[in-house]
Formats: C-alpha cells, sequence, structure tokens
C-alpha cells in the first residue's frame, strides 16, 4: 500500500478506540495510523555479543549517543541501506540484531542503583532483552528462562551464538519460579503482549487491536508479574516491558501490581524523561511512531523498597 492510500483509509472503531485510549493529539494519531497501515516504523539496531572484542565497531555506518543519547552501552543503529545480518560478523555472532525500540527499552537497566548479581529473564526468547543485559553488566549471574520449547529452542541458540557468560537456559513456568525459592537482584519481564507495534514493522498481526486479545494479555501479564515479585530480593528491580500500546498492557497493568503488593514502587529513568507516560501518577515511559525510534513499546522500572512485613 503506498502512502496516500493508507492516510485516506477510514479510521476503524479499533483504532479509534486506541488513539482515544493513548490521548493522541492529531499529528500523532495520523503517524501512529501511517505506521501501522504501512509498517515502515521498524528501525534496526545491533547490540555487541560478548564475542565482540571490547575496541570492536561495527564495519559498516551507524549512528550512535549524539542521535540517541540514551542508548546503552555496546548498542549501535546501522545508517538507511545497511544490512547486518548479510555481514559475515552476524554469522561470527559479534553481534545481535533487533528493533531499535527494544534496545530504547533496554535504557531503563542504567537506572539501576548497582549492577545486578542475580538474573531473571522470565519470558527470555529470542534473546535480546538477556543480551542487552549482558551488555551493561558482563558479571551478572543470569537465567534466561522461556516456557515454550520451540521458543527455548531459538533462545538456546542465540546463547550459544552470542557466547552469552554466565547464563543458564531454563523452562519453567512463573509459578514454578515463585515456588522454587531462588531469589534475584533483578528481574526482566518483557512481557507476553498483543504486539500491536508489530503491524508498524510490517507484519501481519490480526485482532491485536480487539478488546478480547487486549484484556486476556493483560490478565496474563498481571499473573506473571505476581510470581515474578515472589521472586525478588530485598532491594531487586524488575524492568517490565512489552512491545505494544495500549495502556490497558501497559500503565494499568503496572498500577495494579502497584495496588496489590505492598513494598514495590516505580523508578524514575533519568535518560528516558522526554518519554514519560502522561497516562499515570509514577514514572513509566512509551514509545510512539511519532518518535521516529523505532516500531515502539514501553517500559517501566520496579524497586522493592521493602519487604511486605513492613
Amino acid at each position: 500500500m503506498n502512502e496516500e492510500g493508507a492516510r485516506y483509509l477510514p479510521v476503524s472503531k479499533a483504532e479509534s478506540r486506541l488513539i482515544s485510549r493513548l490521548r493522541l493529539d492529531g499529528t500523532q494519531a495520523e503517524a501512529l495510523l501511517h505506521a501501522m497501515r504501512t509498517g515502515d516504523a521498524g528501525r534496526q539496531a545491533l547490540v555487541l555479543s560478548p564475542r565482540a572484542p571490547e575496541s570492536y565497531t561495527p564495519p559498516f555506518p551507524c549512528t550512535g549517543r549524539v542521535e540517541y543519547p540514551w542508548l546503552p552501552r555496546r548498542v549501535y543503529v546501522p545508517t538507511e541501506g545497511a544490512m547486518p545480518t548479510r555481514h559475515e560478523d552476524y554469522a561470527r555472532g559479534f553481534y545481535y540484531v533487533l528493533d531499535l525500540s527494544s534496545c530504547w527499552e533496554g535504557a531503563a537497566l542504567s537506572a539501576l542503583t548497582n549492577p545486578p548479581q542475580r538474573s531473571l529473564d522470565l519470558c527470555a526468547a529470542p534473546g535480546g532483552k538477556s543480551l542487552l543485559l549482558a551488555a551493561q553488566y558482563p558479571l551478572v549471574d543470569h537465567t534466561a528462562n522461556e516456557v515454550h520449547a520451540a521458543r527455548r529452542g531459538i533462545l538456546r541458540q542465540n546463547v550459544e551464538m552470542c557466547a552469552l557468560p554466565h547464563t543458564r537456559v531454563t523452562g519453567w513456568r512463573p509459578d514454578q519460579w515463585a515456588e522454587s525459592g531462588e531469589l534475584f537482584d533483578l528481574l526482566l519481564v518483557d512481557a507476553p503482549c498483543s504486539g500491536q507495534s508489530l503491524l508498524c514493522k510490517g507484519i501481519r498481526n490480526p485482532g491485536c487491536l480487539g478488546d478480547a486479545v487486549v484484556s486476556g494479555n493483560a490478565k496474563r501479564q498481571r499473573g506473571i508479574l505476581l510470581q515474578a515479585v515472589r521472586c525478588a530480593a530485598q532491594g531487586a528491580h524488575l524492568l517490565y516491558t512489552t512491545c505494544t500500546y495500549d495502556p490497558e498492557e501497559n500503565e494499568r497493568v503496572i498500577a495494579y501490581i502497584l495496588r496489590r503488593v505492598p513494598g514495590w514502587s516505580a523508578v524514575e529513568i533519568p535518560v528516558l524523561a522526554p518519554f514519560r507516560s502522561s497516562l499515570c501518577d509514577f514514572p513509566a515511559y512509551r514509545l510512539l511512531p511519532h518518535h521516529v525510534i523505532g516500531a515502539g513499546g514501553f517500559c517501566c522500572l520496579l524497586s522493592k523498597t521493602e519487604s511486605p512485613e513492613s
């Protein structure tokens, strides 16, 4: 579909409902509709793996922190026309390619008060968040967990290809982790979601704007988080991320956890201050196509400030 065709399509009820929930102005709404219809908002980024030497730089033109001040350590943004997956260094496992918006979410790790010692990525496949963590905190004792066997196989492949150190791959359910008694000082929950941003990368995702799909995912996300907080050591952090737009799967999920679980609070992320959400009264951050930084997403960093008993 060309740009003119996308621009003049009538707005569906589902699209209108999403725009209303996000409280977008005319320009922002037009940018979102355009991106969802043309699928041209995706932007590649790459995170260097432990296989890449410390002094390594990609062998093609990239932009960095001048354009993206929040960019995490060892992350590069190829300029238009670069094809990083076709270069031999990709096959050698020197870097992992993902959408720039995922790296934007990973920037939240810069707000940790101390380097984590033990971390658990509860929904780890295909491995992007675990790689972003390793790039910033290479000494962390990390568990990359994925319940679904097929996705766990892809995760294991990526962990091995990129030589992630101190990393084990597991397949437990969140409730099994909660019952295990193991505690971590960092938890990553890149939650299963309706994936509305996939439309903005040109990937078909029928039904992702529907109320039933959104509310069903929100219920599952709340369930995962209620188990994840039981795995947190005192002073731990939990990074919640999604690749969808609807507030019911984002701000409202976090608001539910903050109401339901004592001793947790949302943390300010200074490098993401320009992206702070206006849809809640606690620090949370959302990315939309009008920001021109990939397909979009949401992140919120929580801190366990006190024990439930106190």
